[in-house]
């Protein structure tokens, strides 16, 4: 099998080898080559102990509650009418009911033009 090695310099004497996909298989060397050839002696190390196995998981079986790890939010899927439902169940929460009502004056379009003029002036 063939394997990605990341090999970076930390100093002149010092190369860092890491095994891409393999974790926490990192090695040193005083060369780049030293640091790829102990990571090569690392990984055959492992691998002498243990083995790669390949598994499947099956994203539709696991979820969150009803909700599929695969399904689209609802911003995406929904339809006109959908849209239409949640609005109406939002305008009739007490989400907005909370709010305080703005005054005539805080949402006239004189007001705004109003400060406008003072800054210029």
């Amino acid at each position: 099998m063939q394997y990605q090695v990341f090999v970076r310099s930390q100093s002149e004497s010092c190369f860092v080898a890491s095994v891409v996909g393999i974790p926490n298989l990192t090695v040193e060397g005083r060369t780049e080559e030293e640091a790829i050839a102990n990571a090569q002696a690392a990984l055959e190390s492992q691998l002498a102990t243990g083995r790669l196995v390949t598994i499947e998981v099956n994203s539709e079986e696991r979820s969150n509650g009803n909700m599929s790890l695969m399904e689209k939010p609802f911003y995406e899927t929904a339809t006109d009418e959908e849209w239409e439902a949640a609005l109406i169940d939002l305008a009739n929460s007490d989400f907005f009911s909370k709010a305080l009502p703005l005054s005539d004056e805080a949402i006239s379009r004189e007001s705004i033009y109003r400060e406008r003029e003072d800054s210029q002036l």
